[in-house]
């Protein structure tokens, strides 16, 4: 099939970064990693994120500039590409190392001999985490009542394997996770943020690895567990894909044909999961990346949608995944794709409505 590239909508998570508080508590060497961390402080983005960063942008740039599928220019136009992040240090670091690697300036636009040379300032947008949908997990009064929910089935169902753990992990961390399952999550944090500051997880977690790491999945499914929390999650995003690739299949105008949203694992999942995606959904790695792309057919011209999932950047290759109604080609029909996703799709004025949230935005 020959097609054109037409729009993409993308999402990555964050480089590595500084254990945040509450997976400190989870660790025994809390002043170690807090003196490796000092002038990142907790859950900032570390020199390895900062590389995986710029490895971010590099796929970025081989994937969509000239080189790839064309929807950027080599410099850099403000009418070609959108990018938002969450109001995050990490994430809003994330995407500002990333543009470097997307925009190393061209002559027209360096703009001294010094730095000038090797860096374009890009801009972005953000908003208040209280307004972002974004972070639906923390400011959706709804999502947290059906993640209440959610964790009361799951403890009763799935981590009900798991309770002959619980006590050895109380010794070894000082938290109950019959409490809270969520704490599974936290602690396999920890341990990727300590590998990423150059340590080893600890001894006796060793021996356990691949059933924490299995709890710690089970965990982060609880975000996505019933339709409600997905459309919450997930559905704004799919909104502005279904919105902007309808307008260009309308032959409206549409400038920005690049859609780039820096956030967290909570952000892949949720969006994978709207627009029923095929795949293991394990928690996304620092530095994955995940595209919703929208491409014409230069023979037939029908348009079609291809999930696209980086691993994580530098480390890996892109892998064109299958939608669930469209499983013999990676390329879905776009109007399958709309009617199969449909129930999903949420403005980002309902999501305010259903949140409780009151804005200005």
């Amino acid at each position: 099939m020959t097609v054109v590239h037409s729009f993409n909508l993308q999402i990555h998570r964050h480089g590595e970064r500084a254990p945040d508080e509450e997976e400190l508590s989870l660790s025994d060497e809390q002043e170690l990693i807090k003196n490796l961390t000092y002038i990142e402080g907790p859950e900032g983005l570390t020199n390895v994120g900062k590389r995986r960063a710029y490895q971010i942008g590099k796929y970025i740039r081989q994937r969509y500039g000239s080189q790839g599928n064309n929807l950027i220019s080599d410099i850099y136009y403000q009418n070609e590409i959108s990018l938002r992040s969450t109001d995050k240090e990490r994430t809003k670091m994330t995407i500002q190392v990333a543009m470097a690697a997307v925009y190393p300036p061209k002559a027209e636009q360096q703009w001294d001999d010094g730095v000038g040379k090797v860096w374009q300032p890009v801009p972005y947008s953000s908003v208040p985490l209280s307004e972002d949908y974004l972070r639906y997990y923390s400011n959706c009064h709804r999502f947290k009542e059906l993640m209440t929910q959610a964790q009361e089935q799951a403890l009763r169902e799935e981590f009900a394997a798991y309770e002959d753990l619980v006590p050895f992990l109380v010794l070894k961390t000082g938290k109950n996770f019959t409490d809270n399952p969520l704490y599974y999550q936290m602690l396999f944090d920890l341990f990727r943020s300590s590998i990423g500051l150059g340590l080893d997880i600890p001894e006796w977690s060793k021996p356990l690895l691949a059933r924490l790491s299995e709890a710690a999945r089970l965990a982060y499914r609880m975000y996505f567990r019933d339709d409600e929390m997905k459309k919450i999650g997930g559905g704004v995003l799919l909104h502005k894909f279904i919105s902007m690739s309808k307008d260009i299949i309308s032959n409206k105008p549409v400038p920005q044909r690049l859609h780039i949203f820096s956030a967290h694992d909570f952000n892949i999942g949720a969006l994978m999961e709207v627009a029923q995606v095929k795949c293991d959904h394990s928690i996304p790695e620092y530095g994955a990346v995940f595209s919703l792309e929208l491409y014409r057919s230069r023979s037939t011209g029908s348009y079609s949608v291809v999930p696209v999932y980086l691993p994580q950047a530098g480390e890996s290759s892109a892998q064109m995944l299958r939608i669930i109604g469209c499983e013999s080609s990676p390329y879905c029909d776009f109007h399958k794709f709309h009617q199969n996703s449909k129930d999903f799709i949420l403005p980002e004025r309902d999501y305010y409505q259903t949140c409780n949230i009151k804005t200005e935005l």
